[in-house]
């Protein structure tokens, strides 16, 4: 009886654990609940990365509302995903996995289904970028579900 006891407290902390949300270690986290927007630098003061991130600042409704996540990944400095900081490695393998120099800047669109949907080498245009998202069957299909506005 005892031990039955032990076992069932065992599996519900097991389960328990496994509910809390732990901080995102890859992008394989994301797939199906949020479309990463990737961008890639040589280190955090590059002045692309500086003036895309002051864009995307003045559009966190536009982005939740695509379900975007923004992923900073730069060869000197730390990274992060989703807000959340990933290790030197961790960066090191998602510019690997893009085929991305270390003196490379890059703006990687990531679909929900994990598959690259657009790639630039320079600061691309938001209203793009929302424009091309808008146009997958997808968020097609979202918007339909659940409209939204931010401008209201």
């Amino acid at each position: 009886m005892m031990m039955h006891k032990l076992f069932n407290i065992i599996i519900l902390s097991v389960m328990f654990l496994a509910a809390i949300p732990v901080s995102a270690s890859t992008l394989l986290d994301f797939e199906w609940q949020n479309r990463p927007l990737l961008i890639f630098a040589p280190q955090m003061q590059d002045e692309r990365l500086q003036q895309f991130n002051e864009i995307l600042r003045k559009q966190t409704c536009a982005l939740d509302d695509r379900d975007m996540i923004i992923g900073v990944i730069v060869t000197q400095g730390p990274s992060r995903l989703a807000n959340q900081p990933i290790s030197i490695q961790k960066a090191e393998l998602i510019r690997q996995e893009y085929k991305i120099q270390a003196d490379q800047f890059a703006v990687l669109l990531i679909g929900k289904d994990g598959g690259e949907k657009l790639r630039l080498y320079e600061n691309p245009d938001l209203s793009d970028i929302f424009y091309r998202i808008d146009g997958m069957p997808m968020r097609q299909a979202e918007m339909q579900a659940s409209p939204f506005d931010c401008n209201t």
